[in-house]
């Protein structure tokens, strides 16, 4: 309509017409990119078709012309109508994604998550959010642009990269892994990171999502390195418990310092006698041996200092002016860098030193010198108490000694009352003992079988030598008090508890398998084991000793009798082992009847 306004005002002749339309798209253009109103619009309109009611000479020769503007005006207005929506939509899209990249940035920027994306062979960062340079505390307008594999911690900085590398050629790592950074500070902490592969401005990129586990990590650590602490002194104290030689329990000792303390090495040395000098007793982790075995303390040396002042003493760098010569040879010859030595005190009194050494700085104080601290006090009650055992020991087998002379002294007494009995009850024991051990008595039982096969006879003690001593055949009446002397062996021994354990042979070593014998008449399986050796044992023994009243029995002889009153007199199955054993000691050969 402003087309046909326009239109009319001018001159009716072609040339004038379409003057008139050029000037009436230069007005919609304006209308639509100057943005005018509609009001305006419409009030040009008014006053174009009322200045051609005024001039218009006639509607004949003006109608094409009137009709061809006015279906030009309906398509401009179509036009101008979808123009005006599509740029409402423009607008409206142009808005939208505005606010969504404000609503990204803000996502990004606020992320509780560091943010990376890296990209090119050489790793390099060319995005990060603020959480990933607060997370590897460096300036965040340093970030882009260098190489990622500087910030790595340089002991997961090969296998991080080549996971890197595998996953820009398009490969499948593992995407979710923990490794180390070193920040601008120089400390280290440890990440959680998520990586996967992104397209960055049409290249392939990583894109790296990693939050900051470092407390649990460490509390993780010291959990794992507490527990291994605990198992060492769990490991010790068993040791302790079921060790009693020094050099086999000291050996454990070193060996679980090392699995609960992160050095490479550790020694310990026992001060000798003069306490002027060290014994190297045990060692781990040394690649080559110690120059000698012993070494002179020196008021200059750390050894010494420790034993001093009774606490530990580092140094980080070992120098010949704190060491012994032994120790600092053996330094340089393993390239050790940091050397610690506590002193081992128990109850007040030193017993040695107990050396760490590392081929790399530690820590002034390291984080684990309480534990060492403790481990060196243990191991010196280790000591102690592996010395105290060792005496006891010795003392224990002095007394055994001491008994063993006591019980062999009753012995000769009793051989003395009858010279026909001389190294009787030697010989039965020993050939006892022998007989016990192939029915398969262990340790103990056999040391008690020898007590009671020497002590045998030790009820005889208590009978007259009118009796035990004649030579004609006995009384009824003299022969119930011979066999009294098992009572009496039993009065005496019942009054020792080291000897009671002994008792069944003094007691029951003239009872019978067929029940026969005394003093309580038991049968077979009744009566104890020992005696049933024993008894064995003694007749073998008795018949080969010539009597005044008997001529000594040869071998065959009493291995016949045996065999004869086997399952009568004596256990079979005692008999059947005893004999085998005589022909396994050369003792007794094969008879012509068993050829």
């Amino acid at each position: 309509m402003m087309i046909l306004a326009v239109v009319m005002g001018y001159s009716m002749d072609t040339s004038s017409l379409f003057t008139a339309l050029l000037h009436s798209t230069h007005l919609l253009r304006s209308f639509l990119f100057a943005g005018e109103s509609r009001s305006t619009f419409f009030q040009v309109f008014l006053q174009s078709y009322h200045r051609l009611e005024l001039a218009l000479p006639n509607w004949e020769t003006l109608k094409p012309y009137i009709y061809a503007a006015g279906l030009l005006a309906v398509l401009l207005a179509i036009s101008l109508v979808a123009l005006l929506g599509l740029r409402h939509r423009l607008r409206q899209q142009t808005a939208a994604l505005r606010n969504s990249e404000a609503r990204y940035r803000t996502l990004v920027e606020n992320a509780t998550e560091g943010i990376l994306v890296i990209a090119g062979q050489e790793g390099r960062i060319v995005f990060a959010n603020p959480m990933a340079a607060e997370i590897l505390g460096q300036p965040l307008v340093t970030l882009e642009g260098i190489p990622v594999a500087t910030l790595i911690h340089p002991e997961d900085r090969a296998q991080v990269m080549a996971r890197y590398a595998a996953r820009l050629r398009g490969e499948n790592p593992p995407p979710r892994y923990t490794l180390r950074v070193i920040t601008s500070r120089g400390a280290t902490r440890w990440l959680l990171l998520h990586a996967e592969r992104i397209t960055w401005e049409a290249q392939p990129a990583i894109l790296v999502m990693f939050s900051d586990i470092t407390e649990r990590q460490e509390a993780e650590i010291y959990i794992n390195e507490k527990l291994r602490q605990m198992a060492a002194l769990r490991a010790i104290d068993a040791a302790i418990i079921n060790n009693s030689e020094t050099a086999t329990l000291l050996q454990i000792i070193v060996e679980q310092a090392r699995n609960a303390i992160p050095v490479d090495a550790a020694a310990v040395w026992l001060l000798d006698e003069s306490r002027q000098s060290l014994n190297l007793i045990a060692t781990e982790g040394f690649q080559h041996a110690f120059p000698s075995p012993r070494r002179l303390l020196a008021p200059e040396e750390c050894a010494y200092e420790a034993i001093l002042t009774r606490r530990v003493v580092q140094r980080s760098s070992p120098d010949r002016a704190s060491l012994s010569p032994e120790t600092y040879a053996l330094c340089t010859a393993e390239g050790f860098q940091a050397y610690l030595v506590a002193p081992l005190v128990a109850r007040g009194e030193t017993h040695g030193v107990f050396e760490l050494y590392h081929r790399a700085p530690l820590p002034t104080p390291p984080d684990w010198l309480s534990f060492f601290e403790n481990l060196s006090t243990q191991t010196a009650v280790a000591v102690e108490h592996a010395r105290l055992f060792q005496a006891l020991e010795q003392a224990n087998l002095r007394l055994t000694q001491a008994y063993q002379a006591t019980i062999e002294g009753w012995a000769a007494a009793l051989e003395l009352r009858d010279g026909s009995l001389s190294g009787h009850s030697c010989r039965v024991a020993e050939l006892s003992v022998e007989l016990a051990r192939a029915l398969g008595l262990k340790d103990e039982e056999l040391t008690y079988i020898r007590y009671g096969a020497l002590l045998h006879d030790i009820g005889k003690m208590a009978i007259p030598d009118s009796i035990l001593q004649k030579e004609d055949d006995l009384s009824p009446e003299e022969w119930e008090i011979m066999k009294r002397h098992p009572e009496y062996a039993r009065q005496f021994l019942e009054a020792v508890d080291f000897l009671k354990p002994a008792l069944d042979i003094p007691y029951y070593h003239h009872e019978r398998w067929d029940g026969s014998g005394y003093p309580d008449g038991l049968k077979g399986e009744q009566i104890p084991l020992a005696a049933r050796i024993f008894a064995v044992v003694d007749v073998w023994d008795a018949l080969q000793t010539p009597r005044v009243y008997r001529p000594a029995w040869d071998d065959h002889s009493i291995a016949e009798y045996l065999r004869r009153e086997s399952g009568r007199l004596f256990d079979p199955h005692v008999v059947s082992v005893f004999l085998d054993l005589l022909k396994a000691k050369g003792m007794l050969f094969a008879s012509k009847s068993e050829l």
